[in-house]
């Protein structure tokens, strides 16, 4: 009995996710009151993801402790190896390639879906013709690319004061 006991608190996590999704398929497949076992499942999964971070939060900060160091230390060294890694790749590749190209795909699709909420008769007209379809979407990827090469040349600036502030002990 006692390594069953041992075994559940060990596995609370696991088994609380488990039971959250038999639930779910349980309410979604065959229960008539839509909803009201997925509203627990997902109490549950709260609990037991909480329950999980702070059981890891608890044994980091021993960990950083003994060490003398806080989250934030902890948080602006990882930030100072990644951004180093960065800066040897250039303002160029940064602001173009992880900006204009990655995060301008995000945000054409963002302001995609944008103007078709906001501007009236949108979906009529870029389904009207191909060439509608395609000027749309050449034109939300071009506003995409600059929006994120303009984005990602300021977070630039802003990430290299923040390294020069983090490095130089005179700033």
């Amino acid at each position: 009995m006692e390594t069953v006991l041992s075994f559940i608190k060990k596995h609370r996590f696991d088994l609380i996710v488990t039971c959250s999704v038999f639930a779910f398929l349980y309410d979604v497949y065959f229960s008539k009151h839509t909803f009201s076992l997925t509203i627990v499942a997902l109490y549950l999964l709260g609990y037991a993801a909480d329950n999980e971070k702070s059981k890891t939060n608890i044994e980091e900060r021993k960990k950083l402790r003994l060490r003398g160091l806080t989250k934030v230390d902890i948080r602006n060294i990882a930030f100072v190896k990644s951004w180093e890694e960065t800066r040897k790749k250039g303002l160029i590749k940064f602001s173009l390639v992880y900006g204009g190209v990655f995060f301008g795909f995000v945000l054409c699709g963002i302001i995609s879906i944008a103007a078709m909420f906001i501007i009236k008769n949108m979906i009529k007209y870029v389904s009207d013709e191909p060439s509608h379809m395609l000027n749309f979407i050449g034109y939300t990827y071009i506003a995409g690319t600059i929006g994120g090469t303009v984005f990602y040349r300021l977070l630039w600036i802003y990430n290299e004061r923040k390294f020069i502030r983090l490095t130089n002990p005179l700033h």
